[in-house]
């Protein structure tokens, strides 16, 4: 395999990290991109959202000179961010990485949102978001570059760890219910969540990195292997009794009554409706509306199709078996979280 220098943008982030790891294993050259956090390969400081991609001129040019691919990661995945800071990162953000892919005459693969889908779906509370992914795309469709974007669903943590290298809206929402702040939970009948391990994203991207990809659509999720949502409170659950198994403040039956009961949309929304009446400060209200989100984000019954296995270099599409073995080791690292923390959203 010849070895590539790759940029990684968003490199400390839930997927770029994770990248990281399986490019420098695989013996390439990495450079990240880095915004605040520090990572341990070569990372220059910059912001994407600010020309030169916030470097001096002068370190702009060296990069660009030594850079074969670029793997675009940074973005706003927050469902609820404003469309100002939406536009910013997704939009925008795209734009100034095209043009330095242009000026290193480069090839990029763009990570962007399985929940494009719902762009134009005014009823799903995340259009916004989707729509700012969607726009991303059509500017590197039009750039003429040599670019392959990959559609990702929801990303967990590490198959084997569990470990996420930063909380996101889906681990929140489950470390909270895993604490028993969060009561209800609506779902239509037979409704499944798109899961995919971070492990499992990433060496995704690094084949498309990796092999003279210069176009096209690739989806990185689960397909057929999502997981029902009933499942998900099932191995939450079982997860979180054996947590507290030892402890005799919390035995068993009292986790157990914490459990989320499943309702559906209509008597979510009537109950949701009183819980805000009545401000209770034990449910948050942000911890709501990342939940509304994410119900409106898996509601379609279609599953996503997957290019997993399809892709050249990828991995196998997975099996529903390694999805909730990978969940399991999602929620035993939530767990190690106090009930406090949980408190705070």
């Amino acid at each position: 395999m010849t070895a590539r220098t790759i940029l990684v943008t968003g490199a400390s982030g839930v997927v770029g990290s994770a990248l990281l790891r399986v490019l420098d294993a695989q013996g390439h050259r990495v450079i990240a991109l880095v915004h605040h956090k520090p990572v341990e390969v070569e990372s220059a400081r910059g912001d994407i959202t600010r020309p030169w991609l916030g470097l001096d001129p002068r370190d702009y040019r060296d990069l660009a000179a030594r850079v074969d691919v670029v793997v675009h990661c940074a973005a706003s995945v927050n469902f609820g961010a404003a469309p100002k800071t939406l536009h910013g990162l997704n939009v925008a953000g795209v734009g100034k990485v095209l043009r330095f892919v242009s000026d290193a005459r480069a090839r990029l693969v763009h990570a962007s949102s399985a929940y494009v889908r719902h762009a134009d779906d005014e009823t799903v509370a995340l259009g916004a978001y989707a729509s700012s992914k969607r726009q991303g795309e059509i500017l590197v469709r039009e750039s003429g570059l040599p670019a392959a974007t990959a559609r990702i669903s929801t990303v967990i943590g590490d198959s084997v760890t569990g470990h996420i290298a930063r909380l996101q809206a889906f681990h929140h929402i489950l470390g909270a219910a895993m604490a028993g702040l969060i009561p209800f939970v609506p779902r239509e009948p037979g409704m499944r969540a798109d899961l995919v391990p971070a492990d499992l994203v990433a060496e995704a991207l690094a084949a498309m990195a990796t092999t003279e990809l210069t176009d096209g659509m690739y989806w990185i999720t689960a397909g057929e292997a999502a997981v029902t949502f009933d499942r998900i409170i099932d191995i939450a659950f079982a997860v979180a009794v054996q947590r507290h198994r030892a402890d005799d403040t919390q035995p068993n039956l009292y986790v157990e009554a914490l459990k989320p009961r499943i309702v559906t949309p209509d008597t979510y929304r009537q109950v949701i409706a009183m819980v805000r009446a009545n401000a209770n400060p034990d449910i948050g209200l942000g911890r709501l509306a990342d939940l509304d989100r994410l119900i409106g984000a898996q509601q379609s019954a279609r599953y996503f199709p997957t290019s997993l296995g399809v892709l050249p270099g990828s991995p196998p599409p997975p099996t529903e078996s390694a999805i909730e073995k990978a969940l399991i080791a999602t929620c035993r690292y939530l767990a190690s979280f106090p009930k406090e923390y949980w408190n705070g959203r």
